[in-house]
């Protein structure tokens, strides 16, 4: 991946034709770039974006011809989205989780072993080094992980031997801080699960986990034998959860706001739902179908779907992003408090586009990565800008 494809370049907004086009600054300019690579036959799919010190960081899987699992790497661009630098992973560093961690000056993100399965912590310093620290737990294949609201960091993992979904949580150095798990129930067809969500990406299943307001934690993975979001306080047992069905239905998203309500996006099979304001049992057991209010047709199925508050225009927004089945890339725009749409924006037009991790930057603008298609078929990284005045124009 040694050149980038300037699909879009630097669209002016009209601030800048008002200022005679004088030369703006990077926070006003939008772009669209596509990364391509040299090897036609190279595959990479995002897994997390951040934005830190100037610098966009990409962290993406890759394929492997050693092993089922999918190898790691990472890729710099400057402020404009111009390529800087590549790194590949080694091999025997396997299977990040979905997300990518900021704290300070630092970036986070799990992964594992290839062999021993053991969960690992990678840390990116702002100049792109990376370091992993092995992680002292029985727990193995990371499944999520997420920020808590005291700086540390929340991981999901599982536990084959005891056939349990664990939380725990991880302080920056790698070390453990608190850890429960929760029983799956016996069978084999959980593990088969999980693994295919490694090694096959038509497999994936939804997980992800958080921390809610009040100091609750949850968790959306296997939990007495069915896809849960799950609810607790570290304690033996859940506080409480909202049972899915099977792999077939459940949760794809969620985000808790201050109030204690939550955002979120819902499947039952084909069909989605979503809610940018709705309550959720965190003190009782529940079934995820009585949440279901009306179908989304557009979104497709096995779709990605990402949450992230939106505060750039002073408003308090929720931006809820999916993948449409016309293969283009899907933000509603909600208001956070009343839970009203406020609009809707489309991104991809010529080739499809897929979704894999959005962010609100400090400039007011947001960042989108995924992946598209160059000659409709060699899949390769994208990283899509909007800029705060775009977005006034979008709302």
């Amino acid at each position: 991946m040694k050149n980038s494809i300037l699909i879009l370049i630097l669209i002016l907004s009209a601030i800048a034709f008002a200022c005679n086009n004088e030369e703006l600054a990077p926070e006003q300019l939008s772009f669209l770039k596509i990364y391509d690579d040299s090897d036609y036959n190279a595959s990479y799919q995002p897994v997390g974006l951040q934005f830190n010190e100037n610098n966009y960081f990409i962290l993406s899987e890759r394929s492997l011809t050693s092993s089922n699992f999918s190898g790691i790497n990472l890729v710099v661009t400057d402020s404009l989205g111009e390529f800087i630098s590549e790194q590949q992973l080694e091999e025997t560093f396997v299977a990040p989780t979905k997300s990518l961690i900021k704290i300070g000056s630092a970036l986070y993100f799990f992964c594992m072993d290839r062999n021993s399965l053991r969960p690992y912590l990678g840390t990116i310093a702002s100049d792109g080094t990376v370091t992993t620290t092995a992680l002292n737990t029985t727990a193995s294949y990371p499944l999520a992980a997420n920020l808590t609201s005291n700086n540390n960091l929340l991981l999901l993992s599982y536990d084959p031997n005891g056939l349990n979904s664990i939380l725990t949580e991880v302080s920056p150095q790698g070390n453990i801080l608190q850890q429960a798990g929760y029983s799956i129930g016996p069978g084999s067809d959980v593990q088969d699960a999980i693994v295919n969500h490694f090694t096959k990406r038509s497999a994936r299943i939804p997980f992800f986990c958080g921390q809610a307001a009040g100091n609750r934690y949850y968790f959306n993975g296997f939990y007495n034998y069915t896809l849960s979001m799950v609810f607790t306080n570290f304690g033996d047992e859940p506080t409480g959860v909202l049972q899915g069905q099977g792999t077939d239905a459940g949760m794809k998203a969620a985000y808790s706001t201050a109030s204690g309500d939550f955002a979120i996006v819902g499947y039952h099979f084909s069909d989605h739902f979503m809610n940018a304001k709705t309550s959720l049992p965190i003190n009782e057991i529940r079934s995820s179908v009585n949440l279901f209010d009306r179908n989304i047709p557009e979104i497709a199925e096995k779709s990605v779907c990402r949450i992230t508050p939106y505060n750039g225009v002073n408003r308090e927004l929720v931006i809820i992003a999916s993948e449409t089945e016309g293969r283009q890339v899907v933000l509603y725009f909600y208001d956070l408090n009343s839970g009203q749409l406020e609009a809707t924006y489309y991104l991809g037009t010529l080739n499809p586009f897929t979704l894999s991790s959005i962010i609100a930057l400090e400039d007011g603008g947001i960042a989108i990565t995924g992946t598209t298609f160059l000659a409709g078929r060699f899949e390769r990284i994208y990283l899509q800008k909007i800029t705060k005045d775009q977005l006034v124009e979008i709302l």
